[in-house]
């Protein structure tokens, strides 16, 4: 079998996600073609979707010294940088993309990403303003635009920011969990609850419903504590610091259910409300 052979299978391999078989063909056509580009950056992306990101990186940086313009592997080298937080060399391949296309509406989505990691948020909403009047119903840019507007304290923004969004795609779950973290962390205890619920009834495992309701629930009181929390654990196990919003759970159940609201031990637990990943 040829070296075109081995590389055709791995990307066929590569479109159908089964990425394992696409890094073991593709690996074989390198050994038979080392300058076989489209094997190589395909060699790229099935680490990179994988989890292997320094791998990945590698062989995005061996495509570009071949090509150094290759405009999909200057996009997802610059998210394998974001992803290994190295926000500024992804800004020096998100800008060579820029330079030629400056109104792509996904590059200047990434170039929000990396500018929101560097804290310059300023920068990174007048991208996404850009990006916005480009692809005005992107999901991704709202939401982006709201966690821009939350890491300047400026709530009334990002609350707009997730309504607009609802507004334009009402059946978005991110946005709805958005906006019950939102009227969480603002005391609408409720309103939030019906979001979370809303959520779960078409996503049962939806992780960040399931443990925004559990500390709605907790902070209002008067519920199966521990039927709530341990439904967490074996639903959320992807968010981070799982274990210490547990703790913080049963420290705050201590007190009786009409003390709980507006305690430290309440702002404590909502502090640790899950937004939903913004994808890179």
């Amino acid at each position: 079998m040829n070296a075109m052979s081995f590389s055709d299978m791995g990307l066929a391999a590569l479109k159908q996600r089964q990425y394992d078989a696409a890094i073991n063909m593709l690996r074989q056509a390198l050994g038979e073609d080392m300058d076989n580009l489209d094997a190589r950056f395909g060699l790229a992306r099935a680490l990179h979707e994988k989890g292997s990101i320094i791998e990945a990186i590698g062989e995005y940086r061996t495509v570009l010294q071949s090509d150094g313009g290759h405009e999909d592997c200057l996009h997802h080298i610059a998210r394998a940088l974001l992803e290994n937080g190295d926000p500024r060399s992804a800004l020096n391949h998100i800008d060579i993309v820029l330079r030629g296309k400056p109104t792509d509406p996904d590059m200047l989505a990434l170039r929000a990403q990396a500018l929101i990691a560097l804290e310059r948020y300023d920068a990174a909403l007048s991208a996404l303003q850009s990006a916005s009047h480009h692809n005005p119903g992107s999901e991704t840019i709202h939401r982006l635009i709201a966690k821009c507007h939350r890491a300047n304290e400026d709530f009334e923004s990002e609350r707009r920011a997730v309504e607009q969004l609802l507004r334009i795609n009402p059946s978005s779950l991110a946005a709805s969990n958005d906006l019950g973290v939102i009227n969480l962390r603002e005391g609408h205890l409720i309103a939030a609850f019906e979001a979370f619920e809303q959520i779960l009834s078409q996503n049962a495992e939806h992780p960040q419903a399931t443990l925004n309701r559990a500390i709605t629930l907790t902070v209002m009181g008067g519920m199966d504590h521990d039927a709530i929390w341990n439904r967490v654990m074996e639903v959320c196990d992807e968010i981070d610091g799982l274990d210490e919003t547990r703790a913080q759970a049963d420290q705050l159940a201590k007190l009786p259910d009409a003390a709980r609201k507006g305690t430290a031990e309440a702002d404590a637990l909502i502090s640790r409300a899950a937004f939903e990943d913004i994808d890179i």
